[in-house]
């Protein structure tokens, strides 16, 4: 067992997606990270009750852009209205990690940062916090990933592949991108693969060093204007700025890169597919609401505001209520979703209901 960190981190969580795959729930005004998806809170106040098994709130930042700044804290008022990295535009994920590492390094000096997604389902919590807190210790070292030990061929997630051990984890082998079924088949029979849940934790200065050392040309146009005498200079120098998200941009190409296991469950919570894995079954449906009644039913997910839905004799449905736009698909055809909504959005009169 690898000592502890005494030394709270900062956490940044970022919340800056469309979260498309999840309309009607999601629009873009509000999107998925600021809805009730499997619980009574947001997905964002998830993420964020999960900070504070870690550090403190007044450590806690979230990333995301100006209008979704006032969306969440009109949900969410007694988050700390100073926490907020903006990104004129959204880049990916590297850019607004090297512009958060920049602003941390000024305000706290070289914490150690932890980066998370504002949109997963994890638990239990209490194995989050341990986890987190073993993966710490590793970054006097080098960043840090954690890796999720997969439970079926995942064709959706990055994998990663483990080597040398070390106190608290791995020394990170390799990554690969996003398998077809047949590769993901065999990825889970290898005993050192592992999901890519895209959780990083790292010193400020170490973030700082490898982009300097891998990607120039997303920290340089931020470090050489830092700090930003207004919006207009950070827009100005956002512009200049790659779309890369912080794979690509530092994780594949450091050789400073460690991966601690994780032993908590993990999902992204990409599309209404993900409640199956996170909802009570119920005669092979999944259902979020109040009362549902099946016969000759399975296969169904379904979250409704009804007191009461109904399955007769249908399988593999995914029915959404919201006030108002129902939406009913097939499980087969869910992944199409994008396609529906981008025509959706060219019909004047429908598009109201994507924002």
């Amino acid at each position: 067992m690898a000592k502890l960190i005494k030394e709270q981190p900062v956490v940044l969580i970022m919340a800056g997606g469309k979260g498309e795959r999840f309309w009607p729930r999601s629009r873009t005004n509000s999107p998925k990270q600021l809805q009730k998806v499997y619980s009574s809170k947001t997905l964002l106040r998830e993420t964020i009750d999960r900070a504070l098994t870690i550090t403190s709130m007044d450590r806690i930042f979230i990333g995301t852009n100006a209008n979704l700044k006032q969306e969440i804290l009109k949900k969410d008022p007694k988050f700390p209205a100073n926490n907020f990295i903006i990104e004129p535009e959204g880049k990916n994920t590297a850019p607004i990690i090297a512009l958060s590492a920049l602003y941390f390094q000024k305000k706290f000096g070289n914490p150690n940062l932890v980066v998370l997604s504002a949109d997963a389902f994890i638990d239990p919590i209490k194995e989050f916090t341990n986890t987190i807190k073993q993966a710490l210790y590793e970054t006097e070292h080098g960043m840090v990933l954690l890796g999720i030990k997969p439970n079926r061929p995942e064709i959706g997630y990055g994998y990663i592949s483990a080597g040398k051990a070390t106190e608290a984890g791995f020394l990170v082998k390799g990554f690969f991108e996003k398998p077809d079924y047949k590769t993901a088949l065999k990825y889970i029979k290898k005993k050192n693969f592992y999901w890519n849940p895209g959780i990083f934790i790292f010193r400020v200065e170490t973030i700082l060093e490898e982009f300097q050392k891998h990607s120039p040309n997303i920290l340089q146009p931020l470090a050489s204007r830092f700090p930003f005498k207004n919006f207009g200079d950070l827009k100005t120098a956002f512009a200049l700025l790659p779309s890369e998200a912080i794979d690509t941009a530092i994780m594949e190409k450091s050789t400073k890169i460690r991966m601690v296991e994780a032993s908590f469950q993990w999902d992204d919570v990409g599309s209404w597919l993900s409640l199956e894995r996170i909802l009570p079954e119920n005669q092979g449906n999944h259902h979020q609401g109040k009362e549902v009644f099946y016969h000759k039913a399975k296969g169904n997910i379904s979250s409704v505001q009804k007191d009461l839905i109904a399955f007769l004799g249908v399988q593999d449905l995914i029915v959404v209520e919201e006030p108002d736009v129902l939406f009913v698909a097939s499980r087969a055809s869910i992944n199409d979703i994008k396609s529906m909504l981008a025509s959706i959005r060219k019909n004047k009169v429908l598009q109201k209901y994507l924002d």
